[in-house]
């Protein structure tokens, strides 16, 4: 983190424009601070807030999958048709025999 990258909330009122640009060219965060000089928010343009978001929803994702195994090697998983079968009575869907 560069000093440059970081602002109070007066100033960060007061240069707006000049902050949004600056962090669209530089790819960089600005963390916008209090008067104490605590980090009140986090400025990221949206390239940088989708590629996050990409990364959390890989994430979870994932984490997920590592669940499903350890499941299924518990011995805790279902027969797939069971499975459907279920899922179409909680719903209230008939299915074809």
């Amino acid at each position: 983190m560069r000093t440059e990258d970081i602002t109070n909330v007066t100033r960060h009122r007061a240069h707006l424009r000049a902050h949004l640009q600056q962090v669209r060219q530089t790819g960089r965060p600005m963390f916008i601070t209090n008067k104490r000089g605590e980090t009140e928010a986090v400025l990221i343009g949206p390239e940088t807030y989708d590629r996050i978001m990409e990364e959390v929803e890989l994430s979870r994702s994932l984490s997920m999958i590592d669940r499903s195994m350890e499941q299924v090697t518990g011995g805790r998983g279902k027969d797939l048709r069971q499975a459907v079968k279920d899922i179409a009575d909680e719903l209230g869907i008939e299915l074809n025999p």
